[in-house]
């Protein structure tokens, strides 16, 4: 995130000021890989996922989005979009255009320096997405993810919201080889998949 909260809100409220707000609803996507990229957005509340396409039709997920941040902040250099960015849940946005953006930025160097900061923390988190995937195998990026994804729900500890497609989309990998971990994890007592979450039971062991 950027700074501090009162800083990160002044800027986003700065930014909003200049743009038009709706709202999305549930498996819409809000910008297309390779698009015109002539502005940004604003998160305000839900939940949103970046991915993109590679060669073969294969969708890798790059990252998942939440009120307070924005996307689309490459626009300012003029070119194309580079991954696609589709609402998980019933999202509500402030579209800032370019022409806004720009003048925005001239008027206000803090506000750049924010959006730089911003670009330095998306860049930072793609760096380590590209280096999992390089570095470990299917399975270790699994366990990381569902490390990272794991919230207390109803007294338990769970993955939410995350299909096997789209776990197979976030760590690199085919369906079928998530589907067949996950009922490796199964069998062992370690997981136990239900309906829109995923229960772990106990630690996740290192390797498979």
């Amino acid at each position: 995130m950027w700074g501090t909260p009162a800083i990160e809100n002044e800027v986003l409220v700065e930014l909003a000021r200049h743009g038009e707000t709706r709202t999305w609803e549930s498996g819409v996507t809000v910008v297309s890989q390779g698009d015109a990229a002539d502005c940004m957005y604003i998160i305000h509340s839900g939940e949103l996922r970046v991915y993109v396409v590679g060669e073969g039709g294969r969708a890798v997920e790059l990252n998942t989005l939440g009120a307070g941040e924005t996307f689309g902040e490459l626009m300012l250099n003029g070119r194309l979009r580079s991954a696609t960015v589709e609402t998980l849940a019933r999202c509500t946005l402030t579209r800032v255009t370019r022409a806004h953006a720009e003048r925005l930025v001239k008027e206000r160097p803090d506000l750049a320096f924010h959006l730089i900061e911003r670009l330095v923390d998306r860049v930072r988190t793609l760096t380590e997405t590209v280096a999992n995937l390089g570095s470990m195998d299917v399975y270790q990026r699994l366990v990381g993810l569902c490390t990272a994804q794991a919230r207390p729900h109803e007294g338990r500890l769970c993955v939410l919201g995350m299909s096997q497609q789209r776990i197979a989309e976030r760590v690199g990998a085919s369906r079928a080889m998530i589907n067949r971990l996950l009922q490796d994890l199964t069998r062992g007592g370690y997981i136990q998949p239900e309906r829109g979450c995923i229960v772990l039971l106990r630690p996740l062991p290192s390797r498979w």
